[in-house]
């Protein structure tokens, strides 16, 4: 008892005390730090989710999803967490201007995202559907410079060859081929045939067909099925409505010589599509 001698109990006890408030804090640190992962995880979660459901095509799902991660993890988010949400917003928003807009904050906001590089490759993508080319090209090519080891490297050759076939630049649509076939994974057959095409139709002459799969008043539903179409590899293009003449045109390659055209007419075809040939001179029918 000599301790408590020389100090005295409520000094001892005051030291208790102290001790014990300190382990106290610490512990309710970790049990915060571990909440936060907890809610962290859940958040990672809700995004697995809108992920999944955006690539079966479930969009409803997806947008209920993702409006729930907003409302409850989107003030405590990463950079890599809100980047991913900006570009899951932009995959389901039907409203092709709002989605240039969130792929613009994702390349902006998000540079360091994993998300930076595919969010330039659907800008591009936007781009050439709308016939500006010279603004695809820089696209891609901000894509190459910034990401130079990126998946999509070859892919973003392949649409620069698409962009300069359609300006008329026959040597650089040939060079841009040229560059994505000896690019390209041997594994990705669907890109391999795409890059073989592009190079094949570069340098001949110019055709005069292209092949028509859709007719739209709602612009945002074109630009939807132009979307599918280039994700199955195909060189799509939208040709926009006039006053006079309000459909937007969902069409499959541009310059096509009659043998080309027929290829192109009999896979879409086969893919369950109704499509028709068309000159590129007239605006046809089809509405």
């Amino acid at each position: 008892m000599v301790r408590l001698e020389e100090e005295g109990v409520p000094v001892l006890l005051r030291r208790r005390a102290e001790r014990f408030a300190v382990r106290v804090a610490c512990l309710t640190v970790a049990l915060i730090l571990i909440g936060a992962l907890e809610v962290g995880a859940q958040g990672e979660d809700l995004l697995d989710q809108v992920e999944s459901l955006t690539d079966r095509g479930e969009t409803l799902s997806a947008r209920d999803i993702l409006g729930r991660w907003e409302r409850e993890h989107q003030d405590a988010a990463t950079p890599e967490n809100l980047a991913r949400f900006w570009y899951l917003q932009a995959r389901l928003t039907p409203e092709a201007a709002r989605a240039e807009m969130l792929y613009l904050r994702v390349v902006i906001e998000g540079s360091s995202s994993v998300y930076a590089d595919d969010a330039l490759m659907r800008l591009a993508q936007y781009a050439y559907t709308a016939g500006e080319h010279s603004k695809s090209i820089d696209y891609l090519g901000r894509l190459r410079q910034d990401f130079p080891t990126s998946e999509l490297n070859a892919e973003a050759m392949l649409w620069i060859a698409r962009n300069s076939h359609a300006q008329g630049n026959a040597e650089g649509a040939c060079t841009a081929a040229e560059q994505g076939l000896r690019e390209v994974a041997p594994t990705d057959a669907t890109l391999l045939r795409a890059l073989g095409e592009a190079r094949a139709e570069c340098g001949g002459a110019q055709g005069r067909y292209t092949v028509q799969v859709a007719a739209f008043k709602d612009g945002s539903a074109a630009q939807q099925l132009a979307r599918d179409l280039m994700g199955r590899g195909y060189d799509t293009w939208i040709l926009n409505g006039t006053p006079g003449d309000p459909f937007y045109r969902v069409r499959v390659g541009r310059g096509l010589d009659e043998t080309r055209a027929e290829e192109v007419l009999g896979r879409l075809t086969s893919e369950g599509y109704s499509p028709f040939l068309v000159t590129e001179a007239r605006r046809p029918g089809g509405d």
